[in-house]
């Protein structure tokens, strides 16, 4: 894939993405290093995909690499000395009652917060969160409705 290509695909949703990877690894840091490892692949390789679908291919791809994340060994081993407070400075447009909720959402269990915000921060539909974290329909719903409710109940206190 030619680098102008690449580039405009980074400029469209890099941002989208990094919030998604921050959501399924806990860390800005991570998530950062997980976008740009998205995107070095796709820089390596002759990758050709429909334009319709470029955003939910990007983001299968960064579900992947989240997951591989997680299964690393580096990241069980690893420390994260700085606060999530302090790495997500793309939510600071949030208001105060969105950030509280964001930030119980980053407290939930990571199979739990992935499949809330593609579907509550980025619009997708359950069919489309299933093909992009390769799960069930099922196991979309029934995630995001065990999701809320550790969330509302987090949140009535």
């Amino acid at each position: 894939m030619k680098n102008e290509v690449v580039v405009k695909l980074f400029d469209s949703y890099a941002d989208d993405l990094y919030r998604f990877a921050v959501s399924y690894v806990g860390s800005g840091h991570d998530a950062e290093d997980v976008v740009q490892d998205v995107f070095l692949k796709i820089l390596s390789k002759s990758m050709l995909f429909d334009r319709r679908f470029e955003k939910a291919y990007l983001m299968t791809m960064t579900a992947n690499q989240c997951k591989d994340l997680l299964k690393s060994k580096a990241r069980k081993s690893s420390v994260d000395l700085e606060s999530s407070e302090n790495e997500l400075s793309c939510y600071d447009r949030f208001s105060d009652e969105d950030r509280t909720v964001f930030d119980e959402l980053m407290k939930l269990p990571d199979i739990y917060r992935a499949p809330i915000h593609l579907f509550f921060y980025e619009g997708y539909t359950y069919k489309e969160i299933s093909k992009i974290l390769k799960i069930s329909e099922s196991a979309v719903a029934m995630r995001i409705k065990r999701g809320k409710e550790q969330l509302k109940i987090r949140l009535e206190d």
